[in-house]
């Protein structure tokens, strides 16, 4: 029986005649093709202008995230933490002078008309309490009227100490001060947090105008949620483009081909058009993480288009006729496409075991884009490489290319034990680095220094208080216990305790407001700035400041509505996640240990929680599917190269660029958060792409052209290695350009995966040939294998008896 009438042989034959078949149908239906596939972009296209953005930190947290959950819990007792905070700060001395006060005062009144503010605290209508013989007085510290200097002294003596203002609303040395507006969304409409920033940002152009010897800026939980939404629309314009020319101008360098150029960009655009039409027509929401998809999308889209293409270019080479050297690319390539295409996607799909919504949308829409990318690939490129002319002959640069792969790929045959050797031991030395690692995730500075919210924040921390603040909601045991006497010292101790730590700016805590006013119904005797002793005093010191208060600055934000629990805010200074998370861990074992029974099990909630958590738990559950996507990739493997030595030699290049990258990220930078947690799922998919092309080249080698280990080797390289190197640059750069991002999560998760992509190439053109070399050798030279060498001595065998 010869070769050709060997049974595999025989059905892959059939295959292959299958795959010529499809591919020469075509080529001669191209216009067809082409219309249809224009049509389909057109339709799935229009559903572009139906994308979102979404405008809430809480995008990046699962419906039901426990941190999350615990957050909304303590939101739902007193109020809502969003809030914009205007910071104010002379451009010479301090805040306390009759104009600077005077400004804030009509600040404070202004910032009452932003749409949807329910509160808005200042020094100016802080509600100062004072004793006018047996009477309680509460006002605003800068009431209506003029600011005589008799005025000014005084806000400065109350402010600079009063332990609700001092480090929270003015600064140590007050010269900067600020104007806190409690924000309260309804959630009925998209358009209601545009509206607040927009009346927000005017407001600032107001009074920088009419006061250009202040700085003044924005920040806040408000802003913030806002920036998530600038931060792609700043990115689109300016990112794109400049990745689209990179683009061109890979594809061109590693082409040269018109032909090769115009296809590959129509690839791109209809691949990108119809996968976020589809994700328009489900009326998904996009964030800064998920609208880096069109990115990928279009990186990856390449990928496909380069490999057939590099093979028709090598094959016009050699004097094949156009379009039989396009059938023989798309033979040749539709396995190792789809192979490439199915892995990848798995790759993306992995992401789906994140704990944060947007990554799993990443995955789902980058994944949808690859599979979109591969169809169009084996339909609209044929297409239109047929339509199009090509030259017959190409650049020089390419020939020489391809001579030095066949240089490389003997110098890889010759020394692949060194190599061996070396890249194991490099590899070793990187992996153990990650132990370097350390996560910390701050997230404001997710946001690019340029954006507004960056420039606030850094503001803010720098001049007057710090933006991570967490709260604990402390349980008195039962409705009315707040008046405890007990209760309420247990919770000042605790407050004191906090201020002791050296990483807290400012404790809020309404013992501070109870103390003043057994101080102020003590004809203001500074001794008696203390706790009441008697329960039903304390009751009535609370219930006497309650109506004395005015409308909209009552104590709901601190106090529940059945007086059972007490709200307490620590802010925190500029400090890692890392320190807030030591410091939030030894307050809970101080309440533990000290705390009143009732309080003894409050936990720290807030953004700053949220944030630092999510990161480790989306590290656990990516650690799962991450595993998962490695194993179900590698079964694939083996059964699409029907060998489980080939499968298990491929986990080695897939697994090892993300934990070199890593080693390699641990000396650059150090710091790992929220981004770089899902990394190696991102990446796993995009570099098991070379390696299946150079091991589908190297098996086809072996079993169709019975080849040698070495020669296969030599053929995979020849064949293959330019494309590779073409495709590894373009993904690269690619998503390199993701580092230009304004926003550092998705700059972060760009670079890293650039790194990842770089290395990978460095360990398929390394390490894969010689692990190769040293683990499939003897099967072609053992005169009992099954494989090469017995069809050859099979073949000769009938050739001799005929």
């Amino acid at each position: 029986m010869t070769d050709s009438e060997h049974p595999s042989a025989h059905a892959q034959g059939k295959d292959e005649n299958r795959t010529q078949r499809y591919a020469r149908w075509v080529i001669r239906h191209r216009w067809l093709v082409l219309a249809l596939a224009f049509i389909a972009t057109l339709a799935a296209g229009s559903g572009v202008s139906k994308l979102g953005l979404a405008t809430d930190y809480r995008t990046f947290f699962s419906a039901d995230n426990p941190d999350l959950a615990a957050y909304e819990a303590v939101e739902n007792i007193y109020t809502k933490n969003d809030n914009v905070l205007f910071v104010i700060r002379p451009a010479e001395g301090e805040v306390f002078t009759p104009r600077t006060l005077a400004m804030v005062r009509s600040l404070t009144r202004d910032a009452w008309q932003i749409p949807y503010s329910t509160r808005v605290d200042g020094i100016t209508n802080f509600q100062h309490t004072w004793a006018d013989g047996d009477e309680l007085i509460v006002e605003d510290l800068v009431a209506g009227g003029e600011i005589t200097p008799a005025v000014v002294e005084r806000a400065r003596q109350v402010a600079t100490t009063e332990p609700l203002l001092a480090g929270r609303l003015v600064s140590s040395d007050a010269r900067t001060t600020g104007v806190n507006v409690r924000i309260s969304l309804p959630g009925e409409s998209k358009a209601e947090l545009p509206a607040t920033v927009e009346h927000v940002r005017s407001l600032l152009e107001e009074y920088r105008a009419d006061y250009p010897d202040l700085e003044i800026h924005a920040s806040g939980i408000a802003m913030m949620n806002w920036a998530f939404a600038e931060s792609p629309m700043r990115d689109m314009p300016f990112v794109m483009p400049l990745m689209f020319l990179a683009f061109v101008l890979s594809i061109i360098l590693f082409l040269r081909s018109v032909s090769g150029v115009a296809a590959t960009l129509t690839v791109l655009g209809f691949s990108t058009v119809t996968a976020l039409g589809i994700a328009g027509h489900m009326r998904i929401l996009l964030d800064p993480v998920s609208s880096s998809a069109p990115t990928i999308i279009l990186t990856l889209a390449v990928a496909d288009s380069i490999h057939i293409l590099v093979t028709w270019i090598q094959s016009l080479r050699e004097n094949v006729e156009k379009r039989e050297a396009l059938v023989e690319a798309i033979r040749v390539n539709a396995k190792p496409v789809f192979l490439t295409s199915i892995t990848t996607a798995i790759g993306f799909l992995s992401l789906n075991f994140s704990d944060s919504p947007p990554f799993r949308l990443l995955g789902n829409l980058s994944a949808l884009g690859v599979m979109v990318a591969w169809v169009y690939s084996v339909t609209v490129l044929p297409a239109v490489v047929a339509i199009l002319p090509a030259k017959k002959r190409v650049a020089a640069r390419q020939s020489r290319l391809d001579v030095w792969m066949e240089r490389f790929s003997s110098l890889i045959v010759r020394r692949y034990k060194p190599i061996l050797a070396t890249v194991g031991t490099a590899a070793v030395l990187l992996s153990v680095s990650i132990g370097r690692l350390q996560i910390n995730d701050q997230y404001i500075d997710y946001f690019d220094e340029a954006l507004p919210i960056r420039v606030a924040s850094d503001f803010t921390v720098e001049n007057l208080s710090g933006v991570y603040v967490t709260t604990y909601s402390l349980d008195a045991g039962g409705s009315q216990e707040v008046s405890d006497p007990a209760y309420l010292a247990a919770v000042d101790k605790f407050a004191d305790y906090l201020e002791s730590r050296p990483a807290v700016v400012h404790v809020n805590s309404f013992t501070r407001t109870m103390k003043r006013l057994n101080m102020n119904l003590h004809a203001d005797e500074p001794a008696e700035y203390r706790l009441p002793d008697d329960r039903e005093l304390a009751a009535q010191y609370l219930l006497l400041y309650e109506l004395s208060l005015p409308y909209g600055l009552d104590v709901n934000d601190q106090i529940d509505i059945d007086k059972s629990s007490l709200r307490l805010d620590v802010t925190y200074g500029d400090v890692d996640m890392a320190v807030i998370e030591a410091e939030t861990r030894l307050a809970e074992d101080w309440l533990a240990a000290n705390g009143a029974p009732s309080m003894r099990e409050a936990t720290a909630t807030g953004v700053p929680e949220m944030f630092s958590k999510i990161t480790r738990r989306n590290i656990s559950s990516m650690v799962l599917g991450t595993t998962l996507g490695f194993l179900l990739i590698a079964g694939i493997l083996v059964v699409a190269l029907r060998s489980a030595r080939m499968g298990i030699i491929s986990l080695i290049p897939n697994v090892l660029p993300a934990a070199l990258a890593f080693g390699v990220w641990a000396w650059l930078v150090r710091d790992v958060g929220f981004a770089v947690s899902v990394v190696t799922g991102l990446s796993i998919g995009i570099i098991v792409d070379d390696t299946v092309h150079f091991l589908s080249k190297y098996t086809l080698a072996r079993r169709e052209k019975w080849m040698s280990a070495p020669d296969a080797v030599r053929y995979a390289f020849r064949t293959v290695g330019t494309a590779i190197l073409g495709n590894t640059f373009i993904v690269a750069v690619g998503f390199a350009m993701l580092g230009l991002s304004t926003f550092r999560v998705t700059s972060y998760m760009g670079l890293l995966t650039s790194l990842t992509v770089a290395t990978a190439l460095f360990v398929d053109f390394l390490l894969l040939p010689a692990l190769l070399l040293a683990f499939d050798r003897r099967r072609a030279e053992s005169p009992d294998s099954s494989g090469n060498l017995t069809r050859v001595a099979h073949a000769a065998a009938r050739a001799a008896a005929l």
